[in-house]
């Protein structure tokens, strides 16, 4: 496997990971606002799983973005683009 397809799998499987966090964190807010024991506890859980959702989406679109610049990146670019991916994924896909 070339690098720049190792660099891609390990971008695309983080990816999946992520969506698969944002699926469990929107199952665990409904969940919790259907036990809420009013409006305003309801408002506070959304709030919360926003924020936590959000932060989550970020990460992909930012990842789907280094996807795109690894895909038009050449040979001679791939080990500098590779450093910044190992430093800016979470050190337990590296």
């Amino acid at each position: 496997m070339s690098l720049k397809d190792s660099l891609q799998r390990k971008l695309e499987t983080q990816t999946e990971h992520w969506s698969k966090q944002i699926e469990s964190l929107r199952a665990e807010a409904n969940e919790k606002i259907a036990k809420a024991k009013d409006k305003e506890a309801e408002a506070q859980i959304q709030r919360d799983f926003s924020e936590r959702i959000q932060a989550m989406e970020d990460q992909i679109e930012t990842a789907r973005a280094k996807l795109g610049e690894l895909k038009e990146s050449g040979e001679n670019q791939l080990d500098k683009l590779k450093k910044r991916i190992d430093e800016w994924l979470p050190s337990n896909t590296n």
